[in-house]
């Protein structure tokens, strides 16, 4: 199947080529069964939709989990009808897979199997100042005015908008579940995750070790142990699930904590384990591969993500901030694989995947 791009798609040059696939299909996978006063219905899955490029390029397939109350639309294409990231990756000679975490997109949401849905539905207000916060602005990737009735992709990314599972731990225990059936089915693979999304690679990678080969969590929630009212707590640190320390915490509260000072203006201080209190547990889950934690510099998460950054590395993660802006790439918000640089950034994070999966290689040698 040989797909070329839409016509009048606005984009670099090398958009243009068109891209052969040489297999596609989706499946669902963490298909359970749940008793129900109506009868049997299906146990919380996860759709995954997936490509595989005739010019494979990369042994490792990439998984692309999106945030919030979003859906795995968020990487097919952009909010202005551009090709998404899973059209870049594929271009690059990776296999994507698209995932919709239980209960969003076409994962289907049943409150019979979920619990009922809690709180008001997303408003334009708060997708506004999540996504397109300084819209309008020079230097904005935001790829439209902002402005409720007149930015058609604010309308875009709006449509795609549903709620949220009920509770934090929830919602994780969902994609542990599934995230672990995937890779039991495709094998050793990159995740790529942002923001609410972020938990599934660390429970995923706790799950299956050894199946995780790199992390790339865009613009993860935080900072860790943070609390929001009607959602829950990343109580164990990065999450709200259970997830393995070293020594073993059975409880939160063995985790020892201490304020460690941001030491930059506008960055936020950010809770880290005490070392002065005893040894640092580590997540040896999260250890053996590389993690990047990608920071925009608009995105009202900035503040915090060195502090996601600064917990997995003193927990022994090879977690490495990447901050945008440090890389040429400015005025991005809470969306980089939506706004109107999305092409360079996904250029920026496929270098230091293939420099850092070389160097892993080249180790183990």
């Amino acid at each position: 199947m040989t797909i070329s791009p839409p016509p009048g798609t606005a984009g670099p040059a090398r958009a243009a080529s068109p891209l052969t696939i040489s297999e596609q299909g989706a499946f669902w996978v963490g298909v359970g069964r749940k008793p129900t006063e109506a009868g049997t219905a299906a146990e919380a899955a996860m759709y995954v939709q997936y490509q595989i490029p005739a010019d494979l390029r990369h042994p490792l397939p990439v998984v692309m989990v999106h945030g919030g109350g979003g859906q795995g639309t968020d990487y097919l294409s952009t909010p202005d009808g551009r090709p998404g990231w899973a059209t870049r990756f594929l271009q690059a000679g990776y296999a994507v897979y698209v995932v919709d975490r239980p209960g969003h997109g076409r994962s289907p949401y049943h409150p019979d199997v979920l619990g009922p849905i809690e709180g008001a539905a997303p408003t334009y207000e708060f997708i506004r100042w999540l996504f397109c916060d300084g819209a309008g602005r020079p230097g904005s990737q935001w790829p439209g005015s902002g402005e409720v009735g007149d930015d058609s992709a604010l309308d875009q990314l709006m449509a795609s908008q549903g709620p949220t599972l009920p509770t934090f731990a929830e919602n994780e225990e969902q994609m542990r579940r599934c995230g672990a059936e995937l890779l039991d089915r495709i094998g050793p693979a990159v995740l790529i995750t942002h923001s609410m999304g972020a938990p599934f690679g660390w429970l995923v990678a706790d799950a299956r070790p050894g199946l995780v080969k790199a992390v790339v969590s865009i613009e993860p929630i935080g900072p860790p142990f943070i609390e929001l009212p009607g959602l829950g707590k990343l109580e164990w640190g990065l999450t709200a699930a259970p997830i393995t320390y070293e020594p073993p915490a059975r409880t939160p509260e063995e985790l020892r904590l201490r304020l460690r000072e941001a030491g930059g203006d506008g960055l936020q201080d950010c809770l880290v384990q005490d070392e002065h209190a005893g040894p640092v547990r580590s997540l040896p889950g999260l250890q053996g591969f590389p993690v990047a934690v990608v920071a925009a510099d608009t995105s009202p998460f900035a503040p915090f993500q060195h502090g996601v950054a600064d917990y997995l590395a003193q927990a022994g993660a090879d977690a490495e901030l990447l901050r945008l802006a440090d890389l040429g790439l400015t005025g991005n918000g809470h969306l980089p694989m939506g706004e109107k640089n999305s092409d360079d950034v996904a250029e920026a994070l496929m270098t230091w995947l293939n420099k850092r999966l070389a160097d892993v290689e080249e180790t183990s040698r």
